[in-house]
C-alpha cells in the first residue's frame, strides 16, 4: 500500500471531532480497502499469445481461460494476436512480437531444425484434428486423382496429412496437385467456390463447409497419430518469465478441465461463438468432436515423446524428441 494513501487517512482522523473521526476512519478504511482490492485484482503481467487462424477450435482452452477469468487469477493479462499462417506465428515468436505461440507441430519442428531457439512446453491436443473436405461431386478418395487440392503451404502439415490419407486409400502423390492457399478461411473459400476439389479444414470450418454442401472424406488422425498443436516459446523469454509461463499453462489447463465437463457445453459453445463469431450449431458439433467422441484436446498438456516421434518419423529425422521438448514449466505448473 503506497504510504501517501495511509497518511491521508491518518491525518483526517487526527484533526476531526469524535463523530467526524469515526466517519473519517470509516472513509479512510473503505478507501484503503478499495485501493488494495483494485491493486490485487489488476493483472500484473502481460503475455502476448499468438495463434494462426484463431477462429479455429484448436485454441478453445486458452480462449476459455481468458473468458472464465483463470488467466487473471494467475495475475496475467493476455493480449491475443491472430497470425495468418504457422510460419508467421513463428516469425512473430522469434522477434518477440508474441511470447507464446499455439502452433502447428511440423512447422515448429522445422524452425528448430533450422536454428530457432524455441522449445515446446506443452501439448494443446493429443491428436491432429484436420478434416479432409471435398466438393460435392467427389464421392471417394479415388475421385481426387488428377485434381488440385488446397493446402496451407506446400511443405506443412495440411499437405502431409492429405498425402498420408490419400496413400492409405490407394492414391499416390503423383496423381494430384497441391496449391498453397494459407489458413482455413482461405481454404474454405477456395473449396466452396470450386477453386480446389478438396482441402484440409480445421473445425469448425469443416462443419460450415458441410452445411454448404461439401463432402466429408476423413480425419487426419485416421492416418497419423501425433500431436497437432503445441505451445512453443523462445527459450530466453521463457527463462526470464518462468512464473508467467507457469501460470499461463496452469490457467489454460484449468479451462481444459472445465471444457471436458459435458455440463459446461452450453457455456463452452457460447465462449467460442463470442471469440470466433462462428455459427452456434457449428461450434456445438465441434465441441462434440473435440471434447466428446474424438477427444482431440489434451487433458494434461503433457507433451510425451510418443506424440512428437511420429513427426520425426514422417520427416525421416534421426533427432530425438527431447531436442524439442522442455517440460520444466509444465512440471512446475502441475507439481510433477
Amino acid at each position: 500500500m503506497p504510504k501517501w494513501i495511509v497518511s491521508m487517512g491518518e491525518e483526517a482522523v487526527r484533526h476531526a471531532s469524535a463523530t467526524a473521526r469515526a466517519v473519517a476512519t470509516a472513509i479512510a478504511a473503505a478507501f484503503i480497502g478499495v485501493v488494495a482490492s483494485a491493486a490485487h485484482a489488476q493483472p500484473t503481467k502481460e503475455i502476448v499469445w499468438g495463434a494462426p487462424t484463431m477462429a479455429s477450435s484448436y485454441y478453445w482452452d486458452v480462449l476459455a481461460a481468458i473468458e472464465l477469468g483463470y488467466m487473471e487469477a494467475e495475475g496475467l493479462a493476455i493480449k491475443k494476436v491472430n497470425n495468418d499462417t504457422p510460419i508467421q506465428s513463428l516469425q512473430f515468436l522469434a522477434t518477440g512480437a508474441i511470447n507464446i505461440s499455439s502452433v502447428n507441430t511440423e512447422v515448429a519442428i522445422s524452425a528448430i531444425d533450422k536454428g530457432a531457439d524455441f522449445s515446446f512446453v506443452g501439448a494443446e491436443d493429443d491428436r491432429i484434428a484436420f478434416v479432409l473436405m471435398a466438393r460435392p461431386e467427389i464421392k471417394d478418395y479415388a475421385d481426387l486423382r488428377g485434381k488440385t487440392l488446397g493446402v496451407t503451404q506446400l511443405q506443412e502439415s495440411t499437405a502431409s496429412m492429405i498425402r498420408l490419407l490419400l496413400e492409405k486409400h490407394g492414391v499416390k502423390r503423383n496423381e494430384y496437385e497441391f496449391i498453397a492457399l494459407g489458413g482455413s478461411p482461405n481454404r474454405y473459400a477456395a473449396l466452396t467456390r470450386g477453386a480446389v476439389s478438396a482441402t484440409m479444414l480445421s473445425p469448425p470450418f469443416d462443419f460450415k463447409a458441410e452445411r454448404d454442401g461439401m463432402r466429408r472424406l476423413g480425419n487426419a488422425f485416421e492416418a497419423f497419430d501425433g500431436v497437432g498443436v503445441v505451445f512453443a516459446v523462445e527459450n530466453a523469454w521463457a527463462k526470464a518469465n518462468a512464473d508467467a509461463l507457469t501460470g499461463f499453462l496452469r490457467a489454460a489447463n484449468k479451462a481444459q478441465r472445465f471444457l471436458y465437463d459435458p455440463a459446461n457445453k452450453e457455456q463452452a459453445v457460447a465462449i467460442m461463438v463470442k471469440y470466433t463469431r462462428s455459427a452456434p450449431e457449428d461450434m456445438a458439433r465441434s465441441y462434440d468432436s473435440f471434447y466428446g467422441v474424438d477427444r482431440i484436446m489434451s487433458q494434461s498438456f503433457e507433451l510425451t515423446d510418443r506424440l512428437i516421434q511420429p513427426w520425426l518419423d514422417l520427416r525421416g529425422s534421426l533427432q530425438k524428441p527431447s531436442r524439442y521438448i522442455d517440460l520444466t514449466y509444465w512440471r512446475r505448473a502441475f507439481e510433477r
